[in-house]
């Protein structure tokens, strides 16, 4: 049956979803306010609450989703447009997508909060949740290399990784399931107080203890069992990071550059040992074992050799056999002193629109491994992934390694800079505190730092300066229950919803027929 001419979205509600676009956009980094991740999707929930049951509350929900979905996310990656644009004629196109296909999943949230809600009668705790983290597990799982794990609401307290102790027995996703359930028994309260409490609803004072238990509960397990974590002696690390503008971006000169940068950053470390030294994400920007490399090689080889030392570094590589033979790899290079090049990591993860053309999935080795001491390479873009960096731990990595360039969200010391690059590190919080894995990160143009397997800092570098940071890292000697079991949360979230939501299509269904049959025999 048509619906008719379709309602306008109630101001208040628009209001909310607007409201909590603004205090996401103040959740994450670089601001990371407390308590706005148990706060910020409060207005928007609110207003899907408030909205009425069947199929036009449904499509006033989901546009109040795709509304906040674009003025967050056209916020959160306007460094694409007017950082990437200048050096992709993609951008632009490529931007206007972006934020189709995300505020677009933002109003399946939306939709599917509303029909949880209204049509399936689940409480706005529940509700939430489960709308919530399988729109981010669908996101963070796109086929054809298109997957897009960014800034997820686990995210937000990375700039507080002592309360993301959940994280080691649930993931992201579980972080993101209680915040949003937070948010959604907030919601509720608010609903209840606005257009009055039925019968059946808990007191006031149960409702507050509830929403206490919930925030406070999960924090304090995790601190307590943060403080029985117990942590060996590792190896000693130092990162350098590099400060090369995008538009030497492949360039001889871009190399010589990196090269003299990395040469002032070591040349006045004392004579102490040193276990690795890595080096930021395409240092050498060509293929490490060809001519145009060997200058590379030969000041590396006598750095390493100098210091004692292996080298991880960012180079490009070849595949070496197959179907895409002699294509080119975006690779990390393990270079010990006195050895010949022997052990390589390619990237398995490629940026949509970046490197898929340029670039192919490599298949040489998962870690690496010198002096006694295994290393898990993610490059880039690859720290978003936490199935990538459990699969390095399940093959042995004590430290994850982040090779990465940042010059792609805003020039150092610029506004643009000073917001966005503090999202792409972000993640590795989360990595860092779902293995137990301590995280060595050399960025060019970003933050180069040393992360402890809780998701503390250790030491770092800050854009402009750039420059060598280094620690002896701490080693966390078992493997957490996300190591163990992967990513639950995420698919069981998105699987119940697609369950609910072919219950209610077959039980619509089967009204249909039986409001037919009857039909019939009445005719008859």
């Amino acid at each position: 049956m048509a619906l008719g001419p379709q309602p306008t979205l109630p101001l208040p509600a628009l209001g909310g979803a607007l409201a909590s676009a603004l205090l996401l956009t103040f959740a994450h980094p670089p601001f990371g306010f407390l308590p706005l991740p148990f706060l910020a999707l409060i207005p928007l929930v609110v207003g899907i609450g408030s909205l009425s049951s069947g199929p036009r509350g449904r499509w006033q929900a989901t546009h109040l989703g795709i509304v906040f979905g674009l003025v967050f996310w056209g916020f959160a990656l306007i460094w694409v447009p007017m950082v990437v644009g200048s050096f992709f004629s993609w951008a632009l196109p490529g931007y206007a997508l972006l934020l189709v296909v995300l505020g677009g999943l933002s109003g399946v949230f939306g939709w599917a909060t509303h029909f949880l809600h209204k049509g399936k009668s689940l409480p706005l705790a529940l509700a939430v949740p489960l709308a919530w983290v399988g729109v981010e597990w669908i996101k963070a799982h796109f086929p054809f290399g298109l997957a897009f794990p960014w800034l997820g609401l686990g995210v937000t307290l990375s700039e507080w990784p002592q309360l993301l102790g959940l994280a080691e027995w649930t993931g992201e996703a579980g972080v993101a399931f209680w915040l949003a359930g937070v948010n959604g028994l907030g919601a509720a309260m608010i609903l209840r107080k606005n257009m009055g409490a039925g019968r059946n609803s808990p007191p006031r004072h149960r409702q507050w203890l509830l929403l206490g238990s919930a925030v406070i509960l999960p924090v304090a397990l995790g601190l307590a069992r943060a403080q029985t974590v117990s942590l060996l002696e590792g190896p000693r690390v130092v990162v350098v990071g590099t400060r090369i503008p995008p538009e030497l971006r492949g360039t001889a000169a871009a190399m010589g550059e990196a090269l003299a940068q990395v040469r002032d950053a070591l040349g006045s470390m004392g004579p102490q040992p040193v276990d690795l030294v890595v080096l930021p994400e395409a240092t050498v920007p060509f293929v490490l074992e060809e001519e145009e490399a060997s200058g590379a090689r030969e000041v590396l080889a006598a750095l390493a050799s100098a210091m004692d030392a292996p080298f991880v570094v960012g180079a490009l590589g070849r595949v070496s056999s197959g179907s895409a033979e002699g294509a080119l790899t975006n690779s990390a290079y393990l270079l010990v002193p006195h050895e010949a090049l022997t052990q390589r990591y390619d990237k398995a993860r490629l940026v949509p629109g970046m490197e898929t053309g340029s670039y192919r999935r490599g298949s040489e080795r998962e870690t690496l491994e010198a002096g006694g001491w295994i290393y898990g390479p993610l490059l880039c873009y690859e720290s978003l992934f936490g199935g990538l960096a459990r699969e390095k731990g399940r093959e042995g990595a004590q430290l994850l390694l982040n090779l990465s360039s940042d010059i792609w969200f805003g020039h150092e010391g610029s506004l643009l800079g000073s917001f966005f690059l503090h999202q792409h590190p972000a993640h590795l919080v989360l990595r860092a505190v779902e293995n137990r894995i301590s995280v060595a990160r050399a960025a060019n143009g970003g933050f180069s730092f040393l992360l402890d397997p809780l998701g503390r800092v250790i030491s770092e570098t800050v854009p402009p300066t750039g420059g060598r940071t280094e620690a002896r890292i701490p080693v966390f000697p078992g493997t957490t229950l996300f190591s163990r079991t992967g990513d639950w949360v995420g698919p069981s979230s998105a699987l119940l919803c697609l369950v609910l939501l072919l219950a209610g299509r077959s039980s619509r269904t089967s009204k249909g027929f039986s409001g037919a049959g009857a039909a019939s025999e009445v005719d008859s």
